[in-house]
Order: C-alpha cells, then sequence, then structure tokens
C-alpha cells in the first residue's frame, strides 16, 4: 500500500522539483534576438523620431518579457510557448500551447479569453483562482511593468 502512494506521488513530486529549478533561475538572464530591420519610408523627422521611439520601446518591451519568460515560464510552457517544457511531462494537465492560441480564462470577463489582461491575471494570481489548475503557480512578486511585458510577449509566441 505504501508503495503505490509513492508511485502515485512521483509525478506529482517531480513537477514540484522541475518547478522549483525552473523557478530558481536568475532573472539576469539575457535572451538575445536579432533586431528587426526598420521599415522603408519616407516620414517627417519629428514622425521619424516617433517612429523610432515606438520601435524602441516595442523591442525594450519584448526582451523584458523574454527574459521574465525564461524565468518563470518556459520551464513548464518551453521556448516556443508550445506547452513542451522540461516540466511538462510530469504536468497533468499539460500547460497551455501558446502557438495555437489555447487561452482558456477570460479573467477581466469581457468575453475574450486570452487578451494581455486575461494573461496578467493567470500570471499574477495563478490559475487556480480563475478556475484551472493549481499547477501554474502564482506570481504575485512580478512587477506591473513585468506583468505586462510578459503578457505582451505570451501573445507574441502565437503562430511561433
Amino acid at each position: 500500500m505504501r508503495s503505490r502512494m509513492f508511485v502515485g506521488a512521483l509525478p506529482v513530486t517531480v513537477a514540484i522539483l522541475l518547478m522549483a529549478v525552473g523557478c530558481s533561475r536568475k532573472e539576469s538572464a539575457t535572451v538575445s534576438q536579432p533586431a528587426a530591420p526598420a521599415p522603408e519610408t519616407t516620414l517627417a523627422p519629428a514622425e521619424s523620431a516617433a517612429a523610432a521611439a515606438a520601435v524602441a520601446v516595442s523591442a525594450a518591451v519584448s526582451d523584458a518579457g523574454a527574459k521574465v519568460y525564461k524565468s518563470y515560464c518556459e520551464s513548464c510552457h518551453g521556448t516556443k510557448g508550445r506547452g513542451d517544457g522540461v516540466a511538462a511531462a510530469a504536468l497533468n494537465p499539460k500547460p497551455a500551447d501558446f502557438a495555437i492560441g489555447a487561452y482558456k480564462y477570460d479573467a477581466n470577463g469581457n468575453g475574450a479569453p486570452g487578451d494581455v489582461d486575461d494573461i496578467k491575471a493567470v500570471v499574477h494570481d495563478g490559475a487556480a483562482k480563475h478556475g484551472g489548475s493549481p499547477l501554474m503557480a502564482p506570481w504575485p512578486m512580478l512587477t506591473p511593468d513585468q506583468l505586462q511585458a510578459v503578457a505582451e510577449y505570451v501573445k507574441s509566441l502565437h503562430g511561433a
């Protein structure tokens, strides 16, 4: 009887250990992404400066989101968000596949599951608070900027 309880608890134990390893990564890891080529358009100098600033902000948010994702999400959701991270094999239910847009939760109740605000809520609160699995741990220690960046990054994985 005792050995059956141990075997039944093994997948949960492995999942917790893998999550702990994935969660203990330092946030100082950097993710380098190739810079997108600048669009070739003829803009007035003021418009050109504003467009360049918008691209710089977008790239900074993407880099920040990739950094947070790598630290907190990649071990379960995988590098490209396909739900195939190293810890995914031990998890039931399996992590969401962001590449196909498998968003389940409409945390803000607007009728559109998986918008940026929904993702921010699930990341901050954990999925259990929104009717999902407790295996999707809450990350309340993330700053509002980190939540925004990682939510936008997760959305960008759709179709990746």
